[in-house]
């Protein structure tokens, strides 16, 4: 593969996988992914990706059948300050992706799961207004939150599965998130409270799903209701 090879340390780890190209650069990365995919908007000239990167997003693309949109890959330190971004945001050391399907059959929620199953360190789920779409890196350690509205990343590192286990009269930042996750999924309006509304939904979507008929939407109930199972 040409270009170069750039060696990063972070969080006292050195990623040799990163290159650097220049922009308009269309070489494969891997079956279906180009290096072009992922360049900064702004129109800069150098940029940097790291492989892993398209290698993990390919495996997820092999089980899903169908191509997969990048909608913001590496990002020139100019372009991440204009679009608010992390001061050590991995999109700048072209560590992550924000993607979806292109034809936007299938919830952010399912790509989430599929996401951390491809084993990214980092996934976040955004799922509000008219934003859908996962964020994925690269990095070594685990870190994986919700978006709900604009600037509200409630965390679920500490939990083992990205969303947390909800049932009805559940309060906390991540769970009205991810309850209006599941309402959306329910075909719900998202209000983030979980009610006797959104409880019969959930039992009727279990019963379908031939699921444990419980209420209680943790890990089996997500995989089934978002579609993830079919690709697990």
């Amino acid at each position: 593969m040409s270009g170069s090879r750039n060696m990063i340390l972070l969080e006292g780890v050195f990623k040799m996988s990163i290159i650097s190209f220049q922009r308009g650069d269309k070489t494969a990365l891997t079956k279906n992914f180009a290096r072009s995919e992922f360049q900064c908007p702004c129109g800069c000239g150098q940029q940097s990706l790291d492989t892993e990167l398209a290698e993990k997003l390919q495996i997820i693309r092999d089980k899903l059948g169908k191509p997969i949109k990048i909608t913001s890959g590496y990002r020139c330190l100019k372009h991440n300050q204009a679009v608010n971004g992390g001061t050590n945001s991995r999109h700048r050391y072209g560590m992550a992706a924000d993607w979806r399907m292109k034809d936007r059959s299938l919830n952010p929620v399912a790509l989430g799961i599929l996401a951390v199953e491809a084993g990214f360190g980092g996934v976040g789920i955004y799922w509000y207004g008219n934003y859908a779409f996962v964020h994925a890196d690269t990095r070594n350690a685990k870190a994986t939150w919700l978006c709900d509205a604009k600037l509200h990343y409630p965390s679920t590192t500490y939990l083992k599965f990205i969303l947390p286990t909800i049932r009805r009269g559940c309060t906390g930042d991540a769970n009205r998130a991810a309850t209006k996750m599941l309402q959306r999924l329910l075909g719900l309006t998202p209000d983030g409270i979980f009610g006797e509304k959104t409880e019969n939904a959930l039992l009727k979507a279990q019963e379908v799903h031939k699921l444990v008929v419980d209420g209680i939407c943790g890990p089996a109930s997500w995989r089934a209701i978002s579609g993830a199972d079919k690709y697990l």
